[in-house]
Formats: C-alpha cells, sequence, structure tokens
C-alpha cells in the first residue's frame, strides 16, 4: 500500500511538472509572437522614414505623379565647403603672344589673343600691315579686333548696343571670375556642363540648390575641385542671397576685389565659353551685360518656338558692393541691359531645360507643379511617368503636352552643343539625340 502511495504521488508530480513545461512553453511562444509583431511594425515604420514620404499635389486630384526611386538625401553642413581657395587662372603668356613687329598706332609691339590669331607654317602668329605701316594680328574667321580677341558674339554685341570699340585698353590684368549657379539634384547632368565648359577660367563656383536636397558629397565633380566650389541651399537662389552667403564663407586670404567677375545663371543655362573668357581678360566691356540663351527642351534636338531667352548676367564685383540689397537684383535681371551677348544666330550660351533622363524629368515637374511653376489641363486625368515623359520627348511636344517643339539638325549647327558635351558625348547621348525617336517606325536619320 505504502509503495502504491509512493507511486501516485510520484506520478501527480511528473504529471504537474508536465503542466507547468508545457504553460511555460505556451508562454514563451506568446512573448516570441509577440517580439516578433513588435519587430515587423519597426522594421516597417523604419523603411517608410527612409523612402520618405509620397508627394502628391493637392492643387489637382486628377494630376499624378509616379516617381520611383527618388533621392531626398541632403548634403552634410560644410562637407564641400571646407579649405576654399581662390588660386588665380589663366597664364598670359600661353592666352597671348608678342610678335616682333611694332604698331605706330598703339604705340609698341603687337599683341595678339592666340585662339582668335591665325598660326604661321614656322609656328609664329600671323600679322597684317597697311598703307600707314599700322600693324594687325591676322584674324581666323569670326574673331575681330586689332588683336584678334573678339570672338563673333562679342563684336556683334558691341556693334548691336553701339558701344565705342575701345582697343587702347589693357589685357595684362586678368580678372578673376566667380560663378554663381542656380542647381538641383535633378539638373547634375547639367551642372556638370556649366562648370566644365569653364572649368579652366572661373576660380570659384558658388552652387545654389533649389530644391534643398541635392547629392554632391560623393561626386566625382565635387570630390575634384572641391577647394573651388561653394554649397548653400536655398528655395529661391536669388543673386544678393548667394552674394550674401559667399561673403559670409569667403575665408579672408581670399577677399574679393572691385575687379573681380560675377555672373550668373539660372537653372540649366550655359554659357558661351568665348564670352566668358573675353571678360576675364578684357575690361572695355558695360556692366551689367546679360546673354541671350539658345531655348533648347529635353535636349539640344528640340527648341522651343520661342528660340531664345534673355536671362543671366555678368558684372564686376564692385556694383555688388555699391548696390543696396533690395534693388540689386532687379538692376542685374534688367530687360535693357546695357549690353546683351547673343542674338538669333550666335547665341551668348545655351538653356537646356528639362536636359535630363525622363526619371529625373518627373521629379522636376513634381517640384515646379508642387511650386505653382506650371500649370497642367485639369480637365483630364493625367498621370506623369516615365513613359509620358518619354513620348513628350519622341514626339516633340513642350511639358504641357500642348506646345510642339522645333527640331535642330545636328549637323551643320555650330551652336549645337557646347564644346564640352561635344567633347564628351559618350557620356551625353540622351541629350544629344533623341534616341527615343528611334523607335518610332516613321523616325529617319536626322538626329544621328
Amino acid at each position: 500500500m505504502r509503495l502504491n502511495s509512493q507511486e501516485e504521488q510520484k506520478d501527480k508530480f511528473i504529471e504537474s511538472q508536465g503542466v507547468m513545461l508545457s504553460r511555460i512553453d505556451s508562454r514563451l511562444f506568446l512573448w516570441g509572437l509577440f517580439l516578433l509583431q513588435l519587430f515587423l511594425i519597426g522594421a516597417i515604420l523604419r523603411f517608410s522614414v527612409i523612402s520618405g514620404p509620397s508627394h502628391e499635389p493637392s492643387v489637382d486630384s486628377n494630376i499624378k505623379f509616379i516617381n520611383r526611386n527618388s533621392d531626398r538625401r541632403t548634403l552634410r553642413p560644410g562637407a564641400v565647403n571646407e579649405g576654399i581657395l581662390m588660386v588665380q587662372l589663366g597664364n598670359f603668356t600661353q592666352i597671348f603672344a608678342e610678335t616682333p613687329f611694332t604698331s605706330l598706332v598703339r604705340r609698341g609691339p603687337v599683341t595678339c589673343f592666340r585662339e582668335g590669331t591665325v598660326t604661321e607654317a614656322d609656328g609664329t602668329v600671323g600679322v597684317d600691315s597697311n598703307d600707314t605701316d599700322d600693324v594687325r594680328c591676322r584674324c581666323h574667321p569670326e574673331w575681330h579686333g586689332p588683336d584678334c580677341g573678339q570672338p563673333e558674339v562679342i563684336w556683334r554685341a558691341f556693334v548691336a548696343g553701339r558701344i565705342p570699340l575701345n582697343f587702347t585698353s589693357s589685357h595684362t590684368v586678368r580678372h578673376r571670375v566667380i560663378y554663381f549657379i542656380q542647381s538641383t539634384v535633378v539638373s547634375l547632368q547639367l551642372l556638370e556642363v556649366q562648370m566644365m565648359e569653364l572649368m579652366d577660367i572661373v576660380e570659384l563656383f558658388v552652387v545654389c540648390d533649389l530644391m534643398e536636397m541635392i547629392t554632391l558629397r560623393k561626386s566625382t565633380l565635387f570630390t575634384t575641385h572641391r577647394q573651388r566650389i561653394l554649397l548653400m541651399h536655398h528655395r529661391e537662389c536669388n543673386p544678393a542671397q548667394i552674394y550674401d552667403y559667399l561673403i559670409n564663407k569667403l575665408p579672408k586670404t581670399a577677399a574679393l576685389r572691385d575687379d573681380d567677375v560675377i555672373i550668373f545663371s539660372h537653372l540649366d543655362q550655359i554659357f558661351n565659353r568665348k564670352a566668358i573668357n573675353y571678360f576675364k581678360w578684357y575690361k572695355n566691356w558695360p556692366q551689367p551685360v546679360r546673354f541671350r540663351l539658345k531655348y533648347n527642351v529635353y535636349g539640344f534636338f528640340w527648341q522651343h518656338p520661342a528660340s531664345t531667352v534673355v536671362s543671366g548676367f555678368a558684372c564686376y564685383h564692385s556694383v555688388f558692393r555699391d548696390h543696396p540689397r533690395d534693388t540689386l537684383n532687379r538692376l542685374l535681371t534688367i530687360d535693357k541691359a546695357a549690353m546683351i551677348v547673343g542674338d538669333l544666330n550666335h547665341f551668348g550660351g545655351w538653356q537646356c531645360q528639362f536636359c535630363a533622363q525622363p526619371i529625373d524629368i518627373v521629379k522636376r515637374l513634381e517640384y515646379e507643379f508642387q511650386h505653382e511653376h506650371f500649370t497642367f489641363d485639369s480637365n483630364t486625368r493625367k498621370i506623369i511617368d516615365v513613359g509620358h515623359v518619354q513620348n513628350l520627348i519622341t514626339k516633340g511636344f513642350y511639358v504641357d503636352g500642348q506646345m510642339k517643339l522645333n527640331k535642330v539638325q545636328r549637323f551643320g549647327d555650330k551652336y549645337y552643343t557646347p564644346n564640352y558635351v561635344e567633347q564628351n558625348s559618350w557620356n551625353f547621348d540622351n541629350i544629344i539625340t533623341n534616341i527615343y525617336a528611334h523607335w518610332e517606325e516613321e523616325s529617319d536619320d536626322e538626329y544621328l
């Protein structure tokens, strides 16, 4: 009896232990399930933060932007603006050449601008003399002046503005050039062209990001030239704001001079290299100067019906110093400027609007729509995605889907692209040729 009682107690003990273990296993399972749910919720929240909120315009529910793989990272303050230097560029003996001849008019040796002057078989610069024994440099076509230093676009600006041609001005003093550029994260391809076209002329670039999300820290362009670039963020990026930022950030060792040349371009505008180089070496030009730019859209293969746009400016730093901030922007953007560089046949540069990959154009249109820079037809539902943009580029319609653009022939147009784009054409296929037009059955070879 006693043995049976002990066995019964042992069985009850084992049974109770089994119940307790099963309860513990159930609790562990429930806790594990609860922790897994917390982990999944946290992962979902983290993913949504990284991806960023979707920006659906609230102005018109019929317009929907499909913008995948957007990049909203911002540049860490000071990442690019460290160690700024203002090393003066340009070597006089490489830009100009003195001849053994003496000009009686200028009372000294003849100095020729190398790029505009014919080179003789023996390597010397060519000269011409007239009946008065005056000696002039022998110019290439579309170069003017006794020293062949005026490119066609500058010479035409002087003539159109009825500005006296003062050829006695010395050009032995080179001016430092500071370039104010508006840009965005979806305009990095054009930003490269803007900067590299003038890299050996401009001492300092001040890049202002309109969209406040530019990603440049790992850009080869910025890491290679970081001592020549100031980066700032502002939603307007007007000249006065950029200038104030420059004054605050520029080291004392690189203080501005009165005769420093400041140039400014709006978003996606590229200046004529020859014109900017003239401002660097000559001082006989009125201020402020404005530019008539060739108006391209999507690429250099489409041109806006307006043909050109007058924008940007060039002037000395003394103009900024002498005028109050509240009137400075109006002064520099006056329509009837003292001189306008460029006309309908010889351009002062290029306005290449929406010249980017289709996905970047979608991002740009979303930004423009949110800031009411553009309006779309609200009577029909419109989905703006990569396919929609590709169709606009293919057919040659402006972003409103209504205005027809004009075709531009690549060959035979000496102002088709800036030099840097032509020399690095393999990097700019999407803006040199209309690659989407070749997908159409009725395409021709005019873009090749």
